[in-house]
């Protein structure tokens, strides 16, 4: 999948695990944090990657990190793993044991929606042609649907994923909110 329907299909899944379990009471940082680390672990996994998205939009240290990332890393080798996505998740649980409280983040629900923004970009990966390296360092990759049926895997940035599952994943983004229109009203505004 590309960059940007990665990016929308991890913050519906960050925001929408966020809305199902948010109280109806006034929390705009917390808020704020889900859309951000859900859009953050939704492009990450693609950090191995040089033209990924993540590089793209920092101004100068992208161009130097990409430059430098390049010739050590293949493309859906660690980070498309389940050793990775542990790694990755344990990192960012390590960095939420830091936040004070007295910031008043839900920080667990913030974690929650890292991890599942990461995990739908695996998920999202693993229905493509090339599939992931699920059990990295093992040499191979899996997909959905298995074999016999891989014939049925998406070809990354073709017209399946441009006007089907992009449009589609969108609509649903916009429906998530909608549904919960009232909620997010109470979080943001009270």
């Amino acid at each position: 999948m590309t960059g940007k329907t990665h990016q929308i299909i991890g913050i519906g899944a960050g925001l929408g695990s966020y809305l199902v379990y948010a109280h109806p009471t006034y929390g705009p940082a917390t808020f704020a944090w889900v859309c951000v680390v859900s859009s953050l672990g939704a492009l990450l996994p693609d950090i191995d990657s040089p033209a990924a998205r993540i590089w793209q939009g920092l101004p100068f240290f992208g161009h130097i990190a990409e430059e430098v990332v390049n010739p050590f890393l293949q493309h859906r080798n660690l980070t498309h793993s389940i050793l990775g996505f542990g790694l990755i998740s344990w990192g960012i649980y390590s960095l939420g044991l830091h936040v004070p409280s007295y910031w008043g983040l839900s920080v667990h629900r913030i974690e929650l929606a890292f991890c599942l923004a990461y995990a739908s970009h695996l998920l999202a990966d693993a229905v493509t042609v090339q599939g992931i390296p699920l059990f990295f360092p093992a040499p191979r990759t899996f997909g959905l649907p298995p074999r016999p049926f891989q014939g049925l895997r998406i070809e990354t940035g073709k017209w399946f994923e441009n006007f089907i599952i992009f449009p589609a994943v969108n609509l649903l983004l916009v429906a998530l909110v909608w549904y919960h229109w009232e909620l997010i009203k109470t979080i943001l505004f009270q």
